[in-house]
């Protein structure tokens, strides 16, 4: 099991436990199936729909989380909406593409031009940017930071904060939804450091802490291409079976918890299969 399915389980299942609910059951009761990750159905949107801000996380390194953005996105626009993405990569090596989006200056760009170390750099997120720049709806920008702008690197989180705020008071009637490493989108403070998610719901201007929408990618097995210390590698990921991947016998699935849960995020979105994400240099 690992440590992220971990703090799920020990948060979601201490709530079900308190209120006599089985988890499970919920699971069966709330869960929406996904049949396709990037064309998601209307039940997707109308679960998500009342949601300013929605914060996906995931492990770098795998397909799945760019193209649920991708769904995300494109499903908020066939219904009317305006939305703006953002990734987790500093502007500053996207300069090829933000003075003239093609695809052809996304790959030149240096985030994918160059070796990535951490898997981000995937043709997975590159795609997000590829297919959502060709919808008229869609503004992609970027929050990671940029050199000089962070000295201690445990203020980047709050840096990154504030670029997300600036996008969203620059439209705050569009839907704005970010893709970042796990840690950085939880609603909880992460080994006593207050991360990316929580500073945006803390935020009095915006007053979102009720429109938040902080999902975390939770796989039963797989692949992932990412660096867990010795450099980026390919590796097998097993969880044990858990409520998760036996209540429902779907491929994927979007869930969110109840409101009152006191969790590091509002929901997951279920893979039964992760894959490792190629990168593009």
């Amino acid at each position: 099991m690992t440590k992220w399915l971990f703090f799920i389980l020990t948060f979601t299942h201490s709530f079900f436990a308190a209120n006599a609910q089985d988890f499970s059951s919920y699971i069966k009761e709330h869960a929406i199936k996904i049949n396709q990750l990037d064309s998601l159905n209307n039940e997707v949107y109308h679960l998500l729909s009342d949601y300013k801000l929605i914060m996906v996380g995931e492990m770098h390194g795998t397909n799945e989380p760019a193209k649920f953005v991708t769904g995300l996105a494109r499903i908020f626009t066939s219904m009317g909406d305006s939305v703006q993405v953002g990734l987790e990569i500093p502007s500053e090596k996207m300069m090829e593409y933000l003075n003239r989006p093609s695809d052809n200056n996304i790959y030149s760009s240096d985030f994918f031009a160059k070796s990535s170390n951490d898997g981000r750099a995937s043709v997975a997120w590159a795609k997000v940017i590829s297919r959502l720049n060709k919808d008229p709806k869609v503004r992609i920008f970027f929050f990671d930071i940029n050199n000089g702008e962070c000295n201690n690197p445990g203020d980047r989180d709050s840096v990154m904060y504030l670029k997300i705020k600036n996008k969203i008071k620059e439209h705050p009637k569009w839907k704005t939804i970010t893709l970042s490493g796990n840690i950085h989108n939880m609603l909880l403070p992460y080994k006593e450091k207050i991360k990316m998610a929580l500073y945006l719901s803390w935020d009095n201007e915006l007053n979102l802490s009720e429109k938040i929408c902080s999902l975390n990618h939770y796989y039963q097995s797989g692949t992932m291409l990412n660096n867990t210390g010795n450099g980026l590698e390919l590796h097998q990921v097993h969880n044990s079976p858990s409520d998760y991947s036996t209540a429902v016998d779907y491929k994927n699935y979007l869930l969110l918890f109840p409101v009152n849960t006191n969790d590091r995020y509002s929901g997951i979105y279920f893979s039964r299969t992760v894959t490792a994400a190629k990168m593009v240099k």
